[in-house]
């Protein structure tokens, strides 16, 4: 009797359902969900938020209640609502962010390395760039996600109370938003590429730390030792910072526009090209 080969299943449609990196990114986000890292840090975010908003409001009794005048001149000096202060507006939250950034980032992909997973993944509708877009996608609005209301609150507040003069400019959003969207992907990026690095979760948090200080410490010594200041360009810290105060119009930003949009560059195309080399269909099989 002749043997037959077992009749194989239909080809799954591709076109419908969600596109495959949404799924990773959904999955992402319930496994952050279950795993209720957010209690600390959302506490943090909350009071350097309450912070941010208790000086707005205090900015703006002592330009409209009388009993307040003898102290604007004082106000004006402490709570200046020039430039600085709107760049002023995502910090401290972005230092903070950092470490959030690298216990979330720094397991997104040292943990389907762990659990051998990424070979399953690649066995179903699931490019190597999908894969690559969902991880960079899910670490990069992480942060955005964190940094917006330190924007838009702040600044619906100002419109509310004093309007158009309030401390917050009408215009901080449209300054701030791309500032925080270039700070947002220079974190996402770094945060992959170094869990892409890391054989653990664990370590891969001790990646994307070490490689922040390791590159922070390098800048550092070749601004100290041979006097270049554009070598801040290498330091990812300076260049979240430098970001808020170009787009804001400070006055003397920590670095100008041509370094810091080349460090930025430097930095995405090299953790995004080493991410996706260390995910590739050829590194997933054990």
């Amino acid at each position: 009797m002749p043997i037959y080969a077992p009749t194989l299943p239909p080809a799954p449609d591709l076109t419908r359902g969600q596109p495959p990196a949404l799924v990773l990114m959904r999955f992402d986000l319930a496994r952050l969900w279950r795993q209720k890292i957010g209690r600390f840090f959302g506490f943090a975010f909350l009071v350097t938020l309450l912070v941010k908003l208790s000086i707005i409001y205090v900015k703006y009794l002592l330009g409209s209640n009388p009993a307040f005048r003898p102290m604007q001149d004082f106000a004006r000096a402490v709570l200046a609502q020039g430039p600085d202060f709107q760049a002023g507006l995502l910090n401290p939250a972005t230092t903070l962010l950092w470490f959030l950034v690298a216990l979330v980032g720094g397991g997104l992909v040292a943990r389907d390395t762990l659990y051998r997973v990424r070979p399953l993944m690649y066995a179903h509708p699931v490019r190597p760039r999908d894969y690559l877009l969902a991880k960079v996608g899910f670490a990069s609005a992480l942060p955005f996600a964190v940094l917006l209301p330190f924007v838009l609150l702040p600044w619906a507040l100002s419109l509310m109370v004093a309007g158009l003069q309030g401390p917050v400019w009408p215009t901080t959003p449209l300054r701030l938003l791309p500032a925080m969207a270039l700070i947002s992907l220079l974190m996402g990026t770094l945060a992959a590429g170094a869990s892409a690095l890391a054989a653990t979760p664990r370590a891969g948090v001790g990646w994307v730390l070490g490689l922040v200080l390791g590159t922070s410490t390098v800048a550092s010594l070749v601004h100290g030792l041979a006097g270049i200041g554009s070598a801040e360009a290498l330091n990812p810290v300076v260049l979240v910072q430098a970001w808020p105060a170009l787009f804001a119009g400070v006055a003397q930003p920590l670095l100008g526009w041509v370094p810091t949009i080349l460090g930025t560059a430097f930095h995405v195309v090299l953790w995004t090209s080493l991410a996706a080399r260390r995910t590739r269909p050829s590194e997933a099989v054990i």
